[in-house]
């Protein structure tokens, strides 16, 4: 516990740190003359822009999350589990749409003149008898040959 309250603590310096070193550039940039043309008032804005961004940033130092402990789960609790039945239903709605792509890629190379040969399709559906759609199948196929 000791090393998370020393963190703490040089955060807090770091923060009150760079809040100060924002203040100042903030007070710079308020304190210069009105930009005299396109050129300086693009420069000034972009300098607005960066300070900003770096205001945004240090104070997300100050409200940072809590971190969790080593012994948490990296299950949170709006986690649910899915039930067999929609998990086939995802699948089978990957599958088809992976078997889209690979048709489509096969379209597109022969289209090409790649010469690159169909996927080996069999009558049960996806690559050597696999279930259907099977792209891991046809893609370890693929890889033997």
């Amino acid at each position: 516990m000791a090393g998370k309250a020393d963190e703490t603590g040089w955060l807090e310096a770091v923060y009150d740190r760079l809040k100060a070193l924002t203040d100042e550039a903030i007070a710079v940039i308020a304190a210069a003359e009105a930009p005299t043309d396109a050129a300086e008032a693009e420069k000034r804005a972009r300098a607005v822009g960066v300070l900003a961004r770096t205001a945004k940033a240090v104070a997300a130092l100050r409200s940072r999350p809590a971190r969790k402990t080593p012994d948490e789960d990296e299950m949170s609790e709006d986690d649910c589990d899915v039930s067999d039945a929609e998990l086939a239903g995802l699948q089978a709605e990957f599958f088809a749409r992976v078997d889209h792509l690979v048709a489509a890629f096969e379209r597109k190379s022969l289209a090409a003149g790649l010469g690159r040969e169909p996927a080996a399709r069999t009558a049960g559906g996806g690559a050597e008898g696999g279930d259907e759609g099977d792209a891991e199948a046809e893609r370890r196929t693929d890889m033997a040959a």
